[in-house]
């Protein structure tokens, strides 16, 4: 089990949250909950595939050339090495698997 205390706020700009757990504690799997409030930096992982579940408000996800308008209880998947961003104004429940590894990103915006 892990709770908020297991884990660090985050603030990107118009990314804000909370990861509960590292790679370090659980290699396999980690999960974070986020507010959006804009629009998130162009990126890809290089190593996680992630699920996104929208808990509240709505926003689009721009996943390679595609864009998908979601809404509460909608779940967006974002395969490992795909370029996405997302924008709006909402919640969200976030898996990486396997766990976030912050050297294994790419922001392809500044």
């Amino acid at each position: 089990m892990f709770t908020l205390n297991d884990g660090y706020d985050f603030d990107r700009g118009d990314v804000t949250g909370h990861a509960y757990l590292t790679h370090e504690q659980f290699r396999r799997m980690s999960a974070a909950v986020f507010r959006c409030n804009g629009r998130a930096k162009t990126m890809k992982s290089l190593n996680s595939d992630r699920l996104y579940i929208v808990t509240q408000g709505e926003g689009t996800f721009y996943i390679g050339k595609n864009n998908f308008d979601v809404h509460k209880d909608d779940i967006v998947i974002v395969p490992r090495n795909t370029t996405y961003s997302y924008a709006g104004t909402m919640t969200c429940f976030l898996v990486h698997s396997p766990a976030f590894d912050k050297t294994k990103e790419v922001q392809l915006e500044k």
